[in-house]
């Protein structure tokens, strides 16, 4: 975090904000009976939007290791990927 630009911090700050804005007006949304498989998918997508610009930009890894980069975004990819499978499969297949 040392060698980024602090205007640059606040703007990401400010998109994670508004990010977590649009999470809490989609999660209003999820009470809705008709889409609940696609607000769930929108969550897990700002939930990894929102991972990659902590990785990025809090962490200091924008100018780190490819390496690095990848595998602290792939860590919340396998569980978006996870959670994702289980809203799938609870939609195609309802327990009752």
């Amino acid at each position: 975090m040392t060698d980024h630009d602090p205007r640059q911090l606040q703007r990401t700050w400010m998109v994670l904000v508004l990010m977590v804005l649009a999470g809490m007006l989609l999660s209003l949304q999820a009470q809705d009976p008709a889409a609940p498989l696609v607000v769930t998918l929108a969550l897990l997508t700002l939930a990894l939007l929102k991972a990659r610009l902590v990785v990025l930009d809090f962490l200091g890894l924008r100018s780190g290791t490819r390496v690095l980069q990848v595998g602290l975004i792939a860590w919340p990819f396998f569980f978006a990927l996870a959670a994702a499978a289980k809203a799938l499969i609870a939609t195609v297949s309802p327990v009752g």
